[in-house]
C-alpha cells in the first residue's frame, strides 16, 4: 500500500471510529445515564501539559482555561487519528495481517490502557478509575467504548478500501 493511500485510509478509519464512539457514549448516556466525555475537561487537562501539570486531584478544581472544548474535541479527534495510524500500521507494517473484526475488537481492547493508565489519572479519579465514586462505571466505560471503537476501526478500514483511495 503507498504512504499516501496508507494515511488516507488510516485517517478515514480514525475519524469514523472516533464518530461511532461519540454516538455510541450519547446512547449510553440516553439508554443508563452514564454522562459522554467531558471534552472540556479533556482539553483543560492537555491544555496543562505544556505547563508542567499531568495529574489534577480532580480536573474540576483546576481553572478553566479559554477554549478548552476546542481543545479536548480537537485532541480527541487528532488521538482517534492518530489510533487509526497504529491499527493500521500494526496491520501493514509489522504483521502483514488484513484488518478484521477480531483484531480491530482486540486492538480497541488493548488500547483501553491509555485512558487506564494515562487520562484517568490525569484527570483526578486514579488508576483504573480507582478513585471514583463508582470506579467500576469509569473503568467499564473505558473498555466498552474503546472496544467499539476498535470494531469501527476495522469498519473504517474496509469502508476507505471499498472507496478505492
Amino acid at each position: 500500500m503507498p504512504f499516501d493511500s496508507f494515511l488516507l485510509h488510516a485517517a478515514i478509519a480514525g475519524v469514523l471510529a472516533t464518530l461511532v464512539l461519540d454516538i455510541w457514549q450519547r446512547l449510553l448516556f440516553a439508554v443508563s445515564g452514564i454522562p459522554p466525555a467531558d471534552w472540556g475537561a479533556i482539553g483543560r487537562w492537555f491544555a496543562y501539559l505544556p505547563k508542567g501539570r499531568l495529574i489534577h486531584r480532580p480536573i474540576g478544581g483546576t481553572p478553566p482555561v479559554a477554549g478548552e472544548a476546542a481543545i479536548g474535541w480537537t485532541m480527541h479527534y487528532v488521538i482517534g487519528v492518530a489510533y487509526g495510524v497504529a491499527y493500521l500500521g500494526l496491520l501493514v507494517f509489522v504483521l502483514d495481517s488484513p484488518a478484521s473484526l477480531l483484531n480491530g475488537l482486540v486492538f480497541g481492547a488493548i488500547s483501553v490502557v491509555i485512558p487506564w493508565f494515562v487520562m484517568q489519572p490525569g484527570l483526578g479519579i486514579g488508576v483504573m478509575g480507582r478513585l471514583a465514586a463508582n470506579p467500576w462505571v469509569p473503568r467499564l466505560n473505558a473498555f466498552f467504548s474503546h472496544v467499539i471503537y476498535g470494531a469501527a476501526l476495522y469498519a473504517g478500514i474496509r469502508l476507505a478500501s471499498h472507496l478505492s483511495l
